[in-house]
């Protein structure tokens, strides 16, 4: 007779029915599908006969391989006889997580980018190991792969299209080969910093600019770069 009220408790699956016993680590769905699984008595062949689906795929959702899908959960819910929403709650599995398509940003990590007056950012190259931190006057959080940045408020006319009035503009000193068309910061033979963009064939310094009479300048090689623009943030 005990035996009997214990599988009745299952009988009919509905929003207030108990969850299952913890079993291990039950903060994945994946973690909880077992559970529940092996509280009702079922292998998993039969969880997925009861679905219609393989046995490999429920073993791949109690390993974290793939998660179940929502229609999929609502089925699961009624065949282990628990709540839906204790099922469905908690996170994803880490292989889930990696295919949402903000995984790869959302794995970056967040570094805390001092910010240094204009002027000053030519003695990254005058000191090979001067560190921003010390004239930082600062700091602006930026997700990045390079942990070798500072920033700084662009105020070039020249380069207005790009960074409007009250801009910062994030540099990658780690940085110092550009591509065609990357935004450098380079030290001028005067010892001053400029923005402008590096083109290729031929070799040049460009403005990027609502003025047509900032001048394109001309150069053999590029030298003394101080960095790369990674990020560039507009303040309002």
């Amino acid at each position: 007779m005990d035996k009997v009220k214990i599988m009745a408790r299952y009988a009919y699956p509905n929003q207030n029915a108990p969850e299952p016993a913890a079993e291990g680590d039950v903060g994945s769905i994946g973690a909880r599908i077992k559970s529940a699984r092996k509280t009702i008595g079922l292998n998993q062949a039969d969880l997925a006969l009861r679905l219609g689906v393989s046995q490999p795929t429920v073993a791949n959702w109690e390993t974290g391989v793939h998660d179940p899908r929502q229609l999929m959960l609502a089925k699961l819910a009624e065949a282990l006889h628990v709540n839906l929403g204790w099922l469905a709650s908690g996170e994803r599995s880490m292989a889930e997580r990696d295919k949402h398509p903000a995984a790869a940003y959302l794995r970056r990590a967040i570094h805390h980018v001092p910010v240094i007056p204009y002027a000053e950012t030519v003695r990254m190259l005058e000191h090979e190991n001067f560190d921003p931190h010390e004239i930082a006057t600062d700091y602006i959080p930026v997700t990045s792969g390079s942990e070798r940045m500072f920033g700084f408020f662009s105020a070039d006319a020249a380069m207005n299209l790009a960074f409007p009035s009250n801009t910062l503009v994030v540099i990658d000193y780690n940085h110092r080969v550009p591509a065609d068309s990357d935004i450098v910061l380079i030290r001028r033979e005067d010892g001053s910093p400029l923005l402008r963009r590096w083109r290729k064939e031929p070799s040049r310094l460009e403005p990027y600019s609502s003025d047509p009479n900032h001048e394109t300048l001309y150069v053999d090689r590029l030298t003394d770069i101080i960095g790369t623009v990674t990020v560039s943030i507009r303040f309002h």
